[in-house]
């Protein structure tokens, strides 16, 4: 409950920056910036890491993607102050199976570079705040979906021809492995709408976030 406490109290704050880049050159477009929304489950997240429960570090990025425009998704920071920080995986697939004229789903990435820790940025060091943690993924890193891309009500496989999938979401997971299967759990999400409008993933180009997790 404390930690829960610290979380109302915006004990964290995350920003994004997105961009696409080209693997094969190195060429990078910058698209947009903005914070993020910090979940309560992430207080269930740090509790476990603080008890030695390493496996529950948030190291995988999910990208939200599909083939509608305007797929009728909740930008997360919009939400009454009631239900902003709930997204539990179910509530996730909910929201990705309730997607209008289109289906979407989530392409499940790993880190691709090690974690950059910055100490005391734009603070006192003496009041050891603003410590922060940037952890960089991008779409070509994929693991898996998490959802079933087989057909059903969530959308076949992240395309690469620059016109099928439009780039929604990207949420910040921890990917637990057990006997029963695998389980995420969402530490932060964001929209990735510039003024409204969804990108179009481009033809041989992948989406790249860096996230940066601030604490006070």
């Amino acid at each position: 409950m404390h930690v829960r406490t610290m979380m109302r109290d915006r004990w964290a704050k995350g920003t994004v920056r997105w961009a696409y880049v080209n693997l094969r050159t190195g060429e990078r477009r910058q698209v947009g910036e903005r914070s993020n929304v910090i979940t309560y489950t992430a207080a269930d997240l740090m509790a476990r890491m603080l008890g030695g429960q390493t496996d529950y570090v948030p190291k995988y990025f999910g990208f939200i993607y599909g083939t509608n425009a305007a797929p009728g998704l909740v930008d997360p920071d919009t939400l009454p102050a009631s239900t902003r920080r709930v997204h539990p995986w179910s509530q996730i697939a909910s929201d990705l199976a309730g997607v209008a004229a289109g289906k979407a789903n989530c392409v499940i990435s790993a880190m691709t570079t090690q974690p950059a820790v910055s100490l005391g940025v734009d603070s006192d060091p003496a009041l050891y705040a603003n410590n922060a943690v940037t952890l960089a993924a991008n779409t070509g890193s994929r693991l898996e979906y998490g959802f079933s891309i087989s057909g059903g009500i969530y959308a076949p496989a992240l395309q690469d021809d620059g016109v099928s999938d439009y780039m929604y979401q990207a949420v910040l997971l921890a990917r637990i492995i057990a006997a029963s299967g695998i389980t995420y759990y969402p530490f932060a999400r964001i929209s990735l709408a510039d003024a409204g409008v969804y990108s179009i993933k481009p033809a041989n180009w992948e989406l790249a976030l860096d996230w940066t997790v601030t604490y006070f």
